[in-house]
């Protein structure tokens, strides 16, 4: 069985208020491209299809689109999309019945019953090729079955892993598809940045290949284990992506070793931050104004500095780059306390910034910003007066 791992479109996303549909439909070509060559049996879109759960008209209009020309390039191939923490799993799932025309399976929700879940529904048959078992994103709380929410998250991968064994009686090739952020196999989770991270062995055994979605940036669980494997976002979301994008083809034989190959997208504007270390603020400007006028890039520059930027620091990037193709975004600013190894907020867990007070949050974002400690505690005094006003107010 051969299979087309993608997940993490994104569509409908922007990037500091530049649209990007161009850039979506650059993505969908090459997609077409690449099923039309290879004809896999199932391309498999594992989570997060849309960026918001409430998507433009023109990002659904381009997702449906999309669907119909990769249908045309393959009328055969299977289709079976999953449902990302970014979706609406009831929106995704509207027109379900229509696309099973088109050979499209949506799995928006969990098939839930009286007795837990209809493992069955999850299950899809490829003809003779093989099995997925098609799991859209879920809140580890939001699993069915008793006891802890990590013990019923557990629990299902397992029965839906037994579920599928039994199924296939001719021995498939066998395929676990889910929107899940897994680590190299810890015995515990834990938030980073807001996300959980679980062992991958919470997934089951058995399968011959797991498709992930979530992470976006492609590689291996545990690494260099092929049979677990996050193919990444195709399109890059922010300046943490700078790295190549791609989609996976697997080629799949029950009990065997995968057969991967990794396919590049080419990114129509890549995400650069320039110069690769940070620099004085007039000498990024400097390089950003011999920044090669056909450059397609979105940039943001990398600049050094005890005092902050200047108030009018973006309108002068932007009158530099106005007549070049690139697109400025931002600046990344580096203060000396952050080169000093100050503990920075995103380095907290969600569970203690829950615990924090406001104050505790303000000053761990300054102090990480690198402000001096007069300006720190006028502008905590300002946010203790803002709030005792806020409160008399009230109480009126």
């Amino acid at each position: 069985m051969k299979i087309l791992h993608t997940s993490d479109w994104h569509l409908g996303h922007e990037l500091y208020n530049y649209k990007r549909a161009d850039e979506f439909e650059h993505f969908f070509s090459q997609l077409t491209d690449i099923v039309k060559r290879e004809q896999p049996d199932a391309m498999l879109v594992s989570g997060d299809v849309f960026h918001s759960a409430v998507p433009s008209a023109s990002a659904q209009t381009m997702y449906t689109e999309a669907l119909l020309q990769i249908h045309e390039a393959s009328p055969e191939m299977e289709m079976i999309i999953t449902a990302g923490n970014h979706d609406s799993a009831s929106r995704l799932e509207i027109d379900k019945s229509l696309w099973h025309h088109f050979r499209v399976h949506v799995i928006g929700m969990l098939d839930r019953t009286s007795e837990g879940v209809n493992y069955d529904s999850h299950i899809i048959r490829l003809k003779d090729k093989g099995y997925v078992a098609a799991v859209p994103h879920v809140f580890k709380q939001n699993f069915p079955g008793e006891g802890d929410a990590e013990n019923r998250q557990r629990v299902f991968y397992q029965k839906l892993a037994e579920r599928m064994a039994e199924v296939n009686t001719e021995e498939l090739p066998m395929v676990l598809m889910a929107h899940v952020a897994v680590d190299e196999g810890n015995s515990s989770y834990e938030d980073v940045g807001g996300m959980e991270y679980f062992p991958y062995t919470i997934l089951g055994e058995g399968y011959d290949y797991i498709a992930l979605g979530h992470l976006h940036r492609p590689h291996k669980v545990p690494h260099g284990n092929p049979r677990i494997r996050y193919c990444g976002a195709p399109v890059a979301i922010s300046f943490n992506e700078e790295y190549e994008h791609s989609v996976t083809l697997a080629e799949l034989t029950h009990f065997e070793k995968p057969r991967l190959q990794v396919v590049p997208i080419h990114q129509l504007r890549p995400v650069r931050t320039i110069p690769i270390e940070p620099v004085e603020y007039e000498e990024a400007l400097k390089i950003l104004c011999s920044f090669p006028d056909d450059d397609t890039s979105y940039v943001c520059l990398n600049v050094k500095s005890d005092v902050g930027l200047p108030v009018d620091s973006n309108e002068r990037a932007l009158a530099v780059s106005k007549d070049k193709k690139c697109r400025f975004c931002k600046y990344k600013l580096t203060r000396e306390r952050q080169i000093q190894n100050v503990q920075a907020p995103n380095s907290i867990s969600v569970d203690e910034f829950i615990s924090m007070q406001p104050e505790d949050i303000a000053r761990r974002y300054l102090e990480s910003e690198g402000y001096v400690d007069n300006v720190l505690a006028d502008f905590l005094t300002m946010m203790k007066e803002t709030t005792s006003l806020i409160r008399e107010e009230k109480s009126r």
